[in-house]
């Protein structure tokens, strides 16, 4: 007998089956017409999801291995569904925007979409609602098993919600550093006296202070005796070649491709040895972990090539590490802070308006957590920001949480480091999380990290605030809770570029980032190019979601095998770098079929890379929100790149070899960052990005960066920037395509920039037919008032707009004019009150006059003023520290009393004096 046979030979059976497949081509049938009621209810899912996942995270401790098993498949499901629900509207806003569109259907393309769907796409996602809904189901009836109910595990007692204090810095500032001015003075007279002593070290346990107490020895007045100041900090793994690659650029400010230590070595010395007399260095290297001899052979070589009294900063967690380098010091480590100090630390941030000596209770119990710190300041800094604003029942929640720690200050540190984790909200939980895709010693950008999480949707929106203002918010309060660390040292003296793109830089303190590592191990991936992954990986493949890959040391290109058990997975991030800074070797690597692994990225970053060519599978990412391409070689970008319908954000700061954009960049409409940042001091005449005509159509956009005047009113003329709200700096070129009257139409005072250039061609300076024209067109371009750097460059006209020396420029710290024609600026610049440092270059003038006035002004700059013969500072400049003066042969001495610039201390001649 056949199988029909059996089956009708059974009496019913037959029946019950065709009645369960009826009701199976039924149900399907009914998600088949009813899809958009279907993800509808998908999204209520969502909600829901999102709530128990909030409830969870927000509970004190899980540490049960089960329910956090059961929370990660929760999360898995709450990514799948956002990843479906945001297909779906991409689907449906690319058919409202752009419905005459065509594109050519293959499956990695979202399909055209019609009114009526197709019955391809109708069953696709009815196919993926029904998958996401039985996992759900699933995952809620183990919830049962698990006995995960509302009123289940160990709640918070907080009884209010507090913020952060609005006036954090001062307070913050002073946490910083508490009794550690015996520390500091001891570490200073070592370095500017004795001249047998070379290397003065700091060394100690993790999270104990040493490098913030390097940065307050760092920035001592006392330092300025060096002419060179200049500060690395190296990675765990970092080898001599790139740490002499770090040295050298960090003290000669030149940037160097090479990796051949010799020739770096070599190069470095003879750059020493060319500044005779002016040559005394200071070098300051963060974080040392080498422990051979031929790093402190290194050193020796560049004493020999640097000034007498030159001296090395060294902060190691190993002792061992100091012993072989020339004229250590032998000193003991650094303790930790005594309690009554960590006490003083946790008042600074948990009681920052005042004290409670009133409050005995609290008193104690304060006393108590600052003795169980055991004289980490990271962990005092930790706590004083949990403790901050909660009752008397809170802080001793938080005693209780401390006190069955092991009395070791590495154990006080990481358990006190977990406790302020938990303290956190649950929105803010996911972002520092998500941080774990950034190396150790990784220095970030605060626009960098807020744009990813705008990316990956981890930012919650707050009313009409942008979403990049409610990223500061959070970005603030992870460093007030020092989660993060600002990056307040780097190259200075008469080397410092005061007149560069100054950008506040952060990082993670190597304890906060194992931590951050330690709570996303489910969802974070960490790969090194050509070798597997550890054999403790978390989790399983559909569970990642942000990966970083890591090219070694030595290797030339990045190996790409080891993702290849991903390459069905659902990786949401994917940032390639270097481990150790150095650029990523993806040209021959990245391959036109490879992103089709990838198909729900968010976030891809493939910057500071010899990438050559982008990949038109790029433009397939259909979920993509964040492209980073940042100082790599690409000349030209893939038209389909316009597809990108979600893309918010498009790096290409410092692509020099960038010739155009596509044509297609205004149907990038929710494109928010475009930024083509360069080095100011890099743009030149001929450099130049072609770029299409639309901007204005961009009506998100805040970044822009650069841009050129192709024509007076047509394509690319000024008059496109009227719409477009930006923000941050702004480059403007070709100034002389402008004609008169159209300038005011850039309505550049309505734009909160904060730095801008104003540039014509060089070949236009003597043109005296666009004399007038140009000074009508610069009166035109005044900005916001909100300003804090203004560089103007090969200005033909010979007056100077009014609203250069409005004072209501009260931000305006910076100015740099080169290439004019006269000094006709300067009465109007000493009326700035805020105005700190003032560049001037390459100007056709004998005689210089400094005018009275400029209460603010610090630092002056003069540079290539081949023709001046004599300098005068006519009246008082209160606060004038330094002046620079390179490239000005003709100029024998500078003319001025004393007591009119009371607290200038250095005159520098630079090369060429």
């Amino acid at each position: 007998m056949n199988w029909l046979g059996k089956i009708t030979s059974a009496p019913g059976l037959a029946e019950k089956v065709v009645d369960k497949g009826c009701s199976l081509v039924e149900s399907g049938v009914t998600r088949y017409w009813n899809v958009e009621e279907e993800l509808g209810r998908l999204r209520r899912t969502s909600v829901r999801i999102n709530s128990l996942l909030t409830d969870a995270e927000e509970r004190r401790y899980i540490e049960d291995k089960s329910v956090m098993d059961w929370l990660s498949d929760l999360k898995s499901v709450s990514f799948d569904t956002d990843d479906l629900l945001d297909e779906y509207q991409t689907a449906i806003n690319v058919h409202k925007v752009e419905p005459s569109r065509k594109r050519k259907r293959n499956r990695f393309e979202l399909p055209s979409i019609s009114p009526e769907w197709d019955p391809f796409q109708r069953s696709k996602f009815a196919s993926e609602i029904n998958k996401i809904n039985n996992r759900y189901e699933e995952i809620l009836k183990n919830r049962k098993n698990l006995r995960l109910n509302g009123e289940d595990g160990e709640r918070r007692g907080f009884s209010h919600q507090r913020s952060r204090p609005c006036q954090t810095g001062p307070y913050h500032d002073r946490a910083s550093m508490i009794d550690r001015e015996n520390d500091k003075i001891e570490v200073v007279d070592l370095l500017i006296t004795g001249q047998t002593i070379t290397v003065v070290p700091i060394h100690g346990a993790a999270g104990i202070g040493k490098t913030t107490l390097a940065q307050k020895v760092y920035h001592d007045p006392r330092l300025n005796c060096f002419n060179i100041k200049a500060w690395v900090c190296l990675t765990e793994r970092c080898d001599l070649s790139t740490a002499m690659k770090e040295i050298y650029e960090k003290m000669t400010r030149q940037r160097c491709d090479s990796g051949d230590f010799g020739r770096l070595q070599e190069r470095l010395g003879e750059y020493l040895e060319a500044r005779e007399g002016n040559n005394k260095f200071l070098l300051v290297i963060d974080n040392l972990w080498a422990t051979d001899l031929h790093f402190g052979d290194m050193l020796r070589v560049l004493l020999r090539a640097g000034g007498e009294g030159s001296k090395f900063l060294i902060t190691t967690r190993n002792e061992k590490t100091c012993h072989n380098l020339p004229g250590v010091i032998e000193r003991p480590s650094l303790k930790g802070l005594g309690e009554e100090e960590c006490w003083k630390l946790i008042q600074s941030l948990a009681l920052p308006q005042g004290s409670i000596n009133d409050d005995h209770e609290k008193l104690e119990i304060g006393k108590e957590i600052a003795r169980r710190c055991y004289g980490s300041p990271m962990a005092a800094k930790a706590l004083g920001a949990v403790l901050y604003g909660r009752s008397d029942e809170e802080w001793s929640d938080v005693l209780s949480d401390m006190r069955p720690l092991k009395d070791d200050i590495n154990g006080a540190v990481h358990a006190s480091l977990k406790i302020s984790y938990h303290d956190l909200k649950y929105h803010l939980k996911k972002c520092f999380a998500y941080c774990s895709i950034f190396p150790n010693g990784y220095v970030f950008e605060r626009d960098q990290v807020i744009r990813y999480w705008i990316a990956e949707g981890l930012i919650e929106a707050d009313g009409n605030r942008r979403l990049e203002s409610v990223g500061t918010k959070y970005f603030d309060e992870l460093i007030w809770r020092s989660f993060f660390e600002k990056i307040t040292i780097g190259t200075e003296g008469q080397n410092a570029k005061l007149f560069s793109r100054q950008v506040e830089r952060y990082r993670m303190p190597s304890l906060m980032l194992d931590l951050a590592m330690e709570v996303s191990k489910y969802e974070f991936r960490s790969f090194e190019s050509g070798k597997p992954l550890p054999k403790d990986n978390h989790g399983n493949s559909d569970q990642a979601r942000y990966a970083s890959l890591l090219q070694p040391r030595n290797t030339n290109t990045v190996k790409l095998e080891c993702l290849e058990p991903y390459s069905k997975s659902n990786f949401r991030t994917l940032k390639f770098c270097h481990e150790l800074n150095e650029v990523v070797g993806l040209s021959s690597s990245i391959k036109e079929p490879f992103f089709h692994k990838f198909m729900r990225l968010r976030v891809l970053d493939m910057s500071n890379s010899d990438l050559k060519l982008v990949p038109d599978s790029v433009g397939e990412l259909i979920h993509l929100r964040f492209l980073g391409l940042s100082n790599t070689q690409i000349t030209t970008l893939p038209e389909n790149i316009c597809d990108l319908f979600n893309l918010q954000t498009l790096e290409l700061k410092g692509c020099l070899k960038l010739e155009k954009l596509p044509e297609g960049m205004h149907r990038l409409m929710n494109l928010r960052h475009l930024d083509l940042h360069l080095d100011w001091e890099l743009i030149k005449d001929s450099t130049e990005v072609a770029l299409p005509q639309g901007f204005d159509d961009l009506e998100q956009l805040q970044t822009l960066s650069r841009f050129y005047v192709t024509s007076a009113n047509g394509p690319c003329n000024i008059s496109e920037l009227n719409k477009l709200n930006l923000r941050g700096d702004l480059c403007i070129l070709n100034l002389e395509k402008v004609a008169t009257g159209q300038a005011i139409y850039a309505n550049l005072k309505g734009k909160f920039i904060d730095k801008l250039m104003l540039r014509w061609q060089s070949s236009v300076l003597n043109d005296q037919l666009l004399q007038q024209q140009s000074e009508d067109v610069i009166k035109s371009l005044e900005p916001h008032h909100g300003l804090r750097c203004l560089w103007i460059v090969n200005y033909p006209g010979n007056i100077f707009p009014e609203w250069m020396g409005d004072r209501v420029f009260r931000k305006l710290e910076t100015i740099q004019i080169s290439n004019c024609n006269n000094f006709n600026f300067l009465p109007l610049l000493k009326k700035l009150p805020c105005l700190k440092n003032l560049l001037i270059g390459n100007l056709p003038v004998d005689t210089m006059s400094m005018p009275g006035g400029f209460p603010s002004l610090e630092n002056l700059k003069l540079l290539n003023l081949r023709s001046l013969r004599s300098l005068f500072l006519e009246n008082e400049i209160p606060k004038l520290e330094q002046i620079y003066i390179s490239n000005c042969p003709k100029l024998p001495n500078i003319k001025f009393k004393i007591e009119n610039c009371p607290k200038l201390s250095n005159i520098i001649w630079g090369p060429e004096n």
